[in-house]
């Protein structure tokens, strides 16, 4: 009886006894990654912000990314969400001004969401010159 105590001593003083466990507390966001099976294009030739996912009432809209080319030496654009014609009303810019040229398209696309709009937001762009493309990846519902 007295090895028991000894060893039962040692196996405590190691941390080798077993203690309480604790559960696991709340998990906070969502429990699965959101996939971006949607594209959205917009062709040469538009400026200005520009409706590229329409809202739907009740739904958000989940960016995974884009790739945005530009025939001319330079320029800027912009992702962001609102309401109204081509986001005017509530404009958020959730992606500010990044610079696309020629030589250098704008490229960050990954497998799942990282950013979603609050419900019933449209999604849009605004391309500062008329010689950028865009593609955005994004999910809704």
């Amino acid at each position: 009886m007295r090895k028991l105590g000894i060893v039962l001593s040692f196996l405590a003083a190691l941390g080798l006894w077993p203690s309480v466990v604790m559960g696991q507390g709340t998990i906070v966001g969502p429990g699965n990654m959101i996939l971006c099976p949607k594209v959205a294009t917009i062709a040469v030739g538009t400026t200005g912000l520009t409706q590229v996912a329409a809202a739907i009432t009740g739904a958000s809209i989940s960016l995974c990314g884009w790739h945005i080319t530009n025939t001319a030496s330079a320029g800027t654009f912009t992702i962001s969400y609102g309401t109204g014609s081509n986001c005017g009303t509530g404009t958020t810019v959730i992606i500010p001004a990044q610079n696309v040229s020629n030589n250098a398209p704008a490229t960050d696309h990954i497998d799942f969401a990282f950013f979603t709009t609050p419900v019933s937001q449209a999604l849009c762009v605004n391309p500062s010159v008329a010689t950028i493309a865009v593609v955005l990846y994004y999910n809704q519902f």
